[in-house]
Order: C-alpha cells, then sequence, then structure tokens
C-alpha cells in the first residue's frame, strides 16, 4: 500500500512539474513573439519616417521640386514633406538647356519671377495647325534662368495646357506643363520669390 501511495506520489509530483515547464516554456514562446512583434513595429515605424527635402535640397522654406526622371512637380511645404504631386510633360529632349530653341528643359535651382493669368495667350507650335487658343492653359508661373542662360535666352515656366494627353510625356519647346486643374492648384502653392528646385 504504502509503495501505491509514494509511486502516485511521485507521478504527481512529475505531472505538476511537467505543467509547470510546460507554462514557463509558453510565457517565454509568447515572451519571444511580443519582442518579435515589437521589431516588426519599430522597423515599420522606420519605414514611416519621412526624408525632410528641406534638408535635402538646402532649402530654408516651402518650394517646388521637379523631378525629370519622374516626370513629376511636387509641392514641399515648410516641414519640408511633400504636400502635392502632379504629373508633368517635359521639353522634347533630355539634358541641360544650353540655347534657344534647344527644346530642353533645363535643370538647377530658379527662384520664380511671375505668375502670369495666361487664359488668353495663344502659341503656335510650327505643326500646320496654327496659332492655338489656350496652349498655356489658365497660368503661367514664370521662372527666372538669367543665373543659367546669362541673358541668352528664357521664357521657361511652369504652365497648362490645352492638350491634357500630353502629360507624362517629351513634347514641349522646355517648359514645364501640368494640366489645366493642376497648375491651378499649383498656382495656389506657388509665390513670387519661391524656389524651383529642377532635378535631372
Amino acid at each position: 500500500m504504502r509503495k501505491i501511495i509514494l509511486f502516485i506520489l511521485i507521478l504527481s509530483t512529475v505531472v505538476v512539474s511537467g505543467c509547470f515547464f510546460g507554462n514557463d516554456e509558453e510565457a517565454s514562446g509568447s515572451k519571444q513573439a511580443a519582442n518579435n512583434n515589437k521589431e516588426i513595429e519599430v522597423k515599420a515605424s522606420d519605414k514611416q519616417i519621412e526624408e525632410n527635402l528641406l534638408t535635402k535640397y538646402n532649402m530654408a522654406q516651402s518650394f517646388i521640386l521637379i523631378d525629370k526622371t519622374k516626370f513629376r512637380v511636387e509641392a514641399i511645404d515648410d516641414t519640408g514633406k511633400i504636400v502635392a504631386s502632379y504629373p508633368c510633360a517635359l521639353g522634347k529632349n533630355s539634358g541641360q538647356k544650353e540655347k534657344e530653341g534647344d527644346m530642353k528643359t533645363p535643370y538647377g535651382t530658379f527662384p520664380i519671377d511671375e505668375i502670369i493669368d495666361a487664359s488668353s495667350w495663344t502659341h503656335d507650335f510650327k505643326d500646320g495647325k496654327g496659332e492655338i487658343a489656350g496652349a498655356y492653359g489658365p497660368w503661367f508661373i514664370s521662372l527666372d534662368t538669367t543665373g543659367l542662360s546669362k541673358g541668352q535666352w528664357g521664357g521657361i515656366g511652369i504652365h497648362g495646357t490645352h492638350d491634357p494627353n500630353s502629360i507624362g510625356k517629351r513634347v514641349s519647346e522646355g517648359c514645364i506643363r501640368l494640366t489645366n486643374e493642376d497648375i491651378q492648384k499649383l498656382k495656389d502653392f506657388a509665390k513670387v520669390g519661391m524656389k524651383v528646385v529642377i532635378i535631372e
């Protein structure tokens, strides 16, 4: 009888110990899982950190960024964040603008010198269609490019278009085209003296 009781006590101890060990392992596993989840959350939050574009482009305040490789015009606010992004059309030829008529969009940093109502402007694209009404859309945001051109050429700006299907293509004589809806939005963000950074 004593042997049976002793056997039952030993068996109970082993079972109870096994339960405790099992709980420890489960607790340890849960802790490890929690740690893994925490690491994933940290990595995810790291990815959410946006680059400060004011610092990257050495700007003191809001500016406009034009990326020729992406055909994008982006409005950067005073915190260095992109607050608006629009597709655009560019000059027919790639590379740095060197002279009038080379059909290239220049790259560099240029201040806005005028924001002009262009709704009545026309333009002859020399394609046999003659003067086109609304060729520049409602607004022309003029860029002061004299630092690059040394006065040899000018007339570069950001404007609307009569041809929204041209957006995203190399079709202009050097200007940056937006849809008329987007140039209206950009005009509300832009101001005379604001810098426009164009990257190749």
